[in-house]
């Protein structure tokens, strides 16, 4: 009995020193937080307000990083649960803003991270035997009897390796104090917790993910080892080999930050890349196709043996990750690689006002393929791809955004990214046409923001008709949506330019013979002042409800 309490009390110090610890860093006690005020977002439009800014802030400091024993699954929780998403959501805002409050807030959440790794932790949560027969580095999935550890342990690698980019990407701060008090020894100052967090990050891929998750036999494809227990050999799927390249792409700018280990940069650059082009340059990974509003799509599966239905919940998972490795500019990933899964979002998973479907082709089932009233969040970034459908996503995430930090940060990234950009160009500006019905379907008719509404050709006026927008100045611009919701008429179109607004000369590649509900239009970057909608031939007097120009990605 008495060595009974010995290692209860043994245990008992070793959660209270954790406690001790976390609250350290903060006014608030682990396990509790502090009711806060949700996040606010003061419009869609415009760049990001400090008061965005500021509400964000005081939000996470509400949070704290969950720790055993108050989860099931330490992997899920930093992985897509409320830890990890925040911790994203951090990085997200901090590369946005500047800030250094919201990365000190990731630090520390990095910092409990760490402390939580099963080879770090004391008994009874850490200090367990995995699968693999080791007291391995990981994260375990489960919290008693043998640990559990698949590829979720990629993202807890992904939020220590993220922050130590973040750090070193900001030389300014490397040799200053972090102002934590250094609770868990992981360095004074921002440089020396950046090299912590990288040097971790590596030991948990060199001492489990490489040698006991994976099987990078295939050309350094993702691929679970034989002594998997989730799947022997098997093609590891899209949402987790997203999770494991989270890891290995910021580990690998890091690293060249540093400067210290070109090898590993070099090593794990190829193999992010091997899996990136496995679903961008292969077809045999995913279908391509041209949907009914003529743009072309994609259709994948769960993972790559599967060519359709990836469900609306891991859809955005891969969705965000394809979307890092894009951003990241190392994988050669370009934009109109990145332009069918917005098209797929936009026409095919879109059906109506806060109406998405459950899968990726458009079909709906239960759980992770139930349909939804949001969108989420991962499907955000998308909307520089296809910003005609801004307004839908934001507005149908609208009321999620003040106590989620995922839609929220990824909300105002795209918000930045539509600001940055400009908007839609063709917003609140002149416009005219060669003919109209009437003063209820003039040409502003197709630049009012409203669907329902349309320009329509004189009676009789069938064939050369055209209809345009005086963007004011010489404006650079790559993208026109055309909507022609209410008749389909048009059978052969093509867009022009102009910088005086008479001489008006063929855009290359933006000829057509139908539009539909909504054509995407793009081609290589145009300056100029005038763009016009030209109209060659139409079954009847051609229609249409709304015209968008951009300049997106």
């Amino acid at each position: 009995m008495s060595r009974f309490f010995a290692i209860l009390k043994v245990q008992m110090k070793c959660l209270a020193l954790t406690g001790l610890l976390l609250t350290s860093l903060s006014p608030f006690t682990v396990g509790q937080v502090q009711a806060a005020d949700p996040m606010v977002v003061d419009s869609f439009s415009g760049p990001v307000t400090q008061n965005e800014i500021n509400s964000f802030k005081s939000y996470i400091l509400s949070l704290q990083p969950v720790v055993w024993p108050n989860t099931e699954s330490m992997q899920n929780e930093y992985a897509q649960g409320k830890s990890g998403e925040s911790i994203k959501a951090m990085g997200l805002m901090y590369e946005m803003t500047g800030d250094t409050a919201i990365l000190d807030r990731m630090i520390y959440f990095c910092g409990v991270l760490l402390s939580q790794r099963n080879d770090i932790l004391p008994a009874p949560y850490g200090q367990r035997t995995v699968w693999t027969n080791t007291i391995a580095p990981v994260w375990p999935g489960n919290s008693t009897g043998t640990a559990s550890a698949d590829s979720a342990n990629g993202d807890p690698v992904g939020h220590l390796a993220n922050c130590a980019r973040l750090i070193l990407s900001t030389p300014s701060i490397w040799n200053t104090t972090v102002p934590d008090g250094n609770p868990y020894g992981h360095g004074v100052t921002y440089k020396q917790r950046a090299t912590k967090f990288l040097t971790e990050a590596d030991f948990v891929v060199s001492q489990f993910i490489f040698p006991k998750l994976l099987n990078l036999s295939n050309g350094n494809k993702y691929y679970f080892s034989s002594q998997s227990p989730y799947m022997t050999n098997g093609a590891m799927p899209w949402n987790q080999q997203m999770m494991i390249s989270f890891g290995l792409q910021n580990l690998a700018v890091a690293h060249e930050l540093l400067g210290d280990n070109p090898t590993l940069v070099s090593q794990y650059d190829s193999i992010v890349q091997a899996n990136v082009n496995w679903f961008f340059a292969n077809n045999s990974a995913k279908q391509v196709y041209t949907n009914s509003a003529g743009n072309t799509t994609y259709n994948w599966g769960y993972n790559p043996t599967l060519l359709s239905g990836e469900d609306n919940s891991h859809g955005s998972l891969d969705v965000a990750g394809f979307y890092r490795q894009f951003l990241s500019g190392r994988y050669g990933i370009t934009a109109a690689q990145l332009k069918p899964l917005a098209n797929m979002y936009a026409d095919i998973m879109m059906r109506g006002p806060n109406d998405f479907a459950g899968k990726v082709d458009g079909t709906d089932g239960s759980g992770n393929s139930a349909p939804t009233t949001y969108a989420r969040s991962g499907y955000l970034f998308l909307t520089a791809l296809r910003p005609d459908v801004y307004n839908a996503l934001t507005n149908a995430d609208s009321s999620r955004a003040g106590t989620s930090m995922d839609i929220f940060s990824r909300l105002m990234w795209a918000k930045n990214k539509r600001y940055q950009n400009g908007g839609n160009l063709a917003s609140g500006k002149t416009y005219s046409a060669s003919s109209t019905w009437s003063s209820s379907y003039d040409a502003n008719k197709a630049f009012d923001g409203d669907a329902a509404s349309r320009w329509s050709a004189s009676s009789g006026s069938v064939s050369n008709q055209w209809i345009r927008v005086d963007l004011g100045t010489a404006k650079n611009f790559n993208q026109v949506f055309v909507k022609e919701i209410t008749y389909n008429r048009i059978t052969s179109y093509k867009l022009q330019y102009s910088n005086d607004g008479t001489t008006f000369t063929d855009i290359a590649g933006t000829s057509g013979t139908t539009i539909g509900a909504g054509k995407s239009i793009d081609f290589s970057n145009i300056s100029a002042r005038y763009l016009r909608l030209y109209i060659n031939s139409a079954s009847q007097e051609p229609t249409v409800n709304e015209i968008e120009v951009y300049e997106s990605n």
